[in-house]
């Protein structure tokens, strides 16, 4: 089994539950918060000792809300996982933060704690968007913290946008573009609204009181909000990722590569492989319950051994997902030549394979074809 070179963190409080997520992630749980970082620096005690790590690359506290953990907490937290794990000199090393919950003490507190790169929640700048998102924050308040963040000497913000929401026009979503590259931000990420089971809106959508949105006005939205970007300097390098030169996202660059990451906390996935044979497993979901788990010595809820076809059929859809592309296990010459051509993929130097413009817009044609 290669090394663990990638380290996720589940944080997963929230002020509120906002109506489209469908992450392990829960309101009104603020008191488990110190004894949920004891079970978690407990985990990961556990790990440094039973499995192979090798110097860190990158570190991702995701959640949840993250920055709602109080300064002291979330700097006990980093400060540990420095002393557990060897963690090279320009890692990459990123926290979720929720406008609301970003001020000047929380931001010490990780830069302290050696955090260097942060994804802002801003999800839209306009309020009735917001408002059937359930988000309680508003453009103000995302100004604000992007600002404040900025001033305190975070040089690598990114902001997550969510397009396709019920009752958006064009230009509503447009504005939101304009308005989060006018922040000059160095990545931007820009998610398709889905309808999850289980969610306050797919409820809402059920019973009529959301509509539909048509999938070619999906795809309007992105291909403006595209161009918007390209004009700004962004380049888009992945499905829903758009970067400034030098600030593409290392970690979540782990996962399309199919690289060992290493998930801990409730709920979180991680995944190991050999470069043949791959191995996948994640934690006790509920948090109660995780801390349960903890102590008892045994937090994993489930695990599966990925076979070697399955396993590489992963790697060439993860890895069609960027403009990097791969170069493809064997195997995959009949699906590659379908997929050229439909104008999905294409042929490079090197025998590396990458997504067309086309392919990035229609990825999900790409995983069905391979998978």
């Amino acid at each position: 089994m290669l090394p663990f070179r990638h380290l996720y963190l589940h944080i997963p409080f929230c002020k509120h539950k906002c109506g489209y997520c469908d992450f392990n992630a829960y309101a009104g749980m603020d008191r488990l918060m110190p004894v949920y970082v004891d079970a978690l620096l407990r985990e990961l005690e556990a790990a440094s000792a039973a499995r192979e790590f090798a110097s860190l690359q990158t570190v991702y506290l995701g959640g949840g809300t993250p920055s709602l953990l109080p300064p002291a907490l979330i700097g006990r937290l980093l400060a540990r996982v420095r002393e557990l794990f060897s963690i090279e000199a320009d890692a990459e090393i990123t926290l979720e933060a929720n406008p609301a919950s970003t001020d000047a003490e929380r931001l010490a507190a990780w830069l302290a704690g050696g955090v260097n790169r942060l994804s802002l929640g801003v999800q839209g700048f306009d309020g009735q968007a917001l408002a059937v998102l359930e988000r309680r924050t508003d453009g103000v308040l995302a100004r604000q913290a992007f600002r404040l963040a900025r001033s305190a000497g975070l040089e690598n913000i990114s902001l997550d946008l969510i397009y396709a929401v019920p009752f958006q026009n064009r230009e509503s979503w447009l504005d939101t573009v304009r308005q989060a590259s006018a922040l000059a931000p160095d990545h931007l990420s820009c998610y398709c609204l889905s309808f999850e089971p289980g969610t306050l809106l797919h409820k809402r959508r059920s019973a009529g009181v959301l509509p539909e949105v048509d999938a070619d006005f999906q795809w309007e939205l992105l291909d403006a909000g595209d161009r918007v970007l390209t004009r700004s300097g962004f380049k888009r390098y992945e499905v829903s990722s758009w970067a400034q030169p030098g600030r593409r996202s290392r970690h979540n660059q782990a996962y399309w590569d199919c690289r060992p990451v290493y998930g801990a906390g409730a709920g979180a996935h991680s995944y190991a492989n050999d470069g043949e044979r791959a191995w996948r497993w994640w934690n006790v979901v509920r948090p109660r319950e995780y801390l349960a788990a903890v102590t008892a010595g045994n937090v994993v809820a489930g695990s599966e051994e990925l076979a070697p076809r399955l396993a590489a059929a992963e790697r060439v859809m993860l890895g069609l997902r960027t403009t990097s592309g791969l170069v493809p296990p064997s195997g995959f010459d009949a699906e590659l030549a379908e997929l050229a051509r439909a104008g999905l993929v294409g042929p490079g130097e090197g025998g590396v394979w990458a997504p067309t413009r086309r392919g990035l817009d229609l990825h999900n044609q790409i995983a069905l074809a391979v998978l």
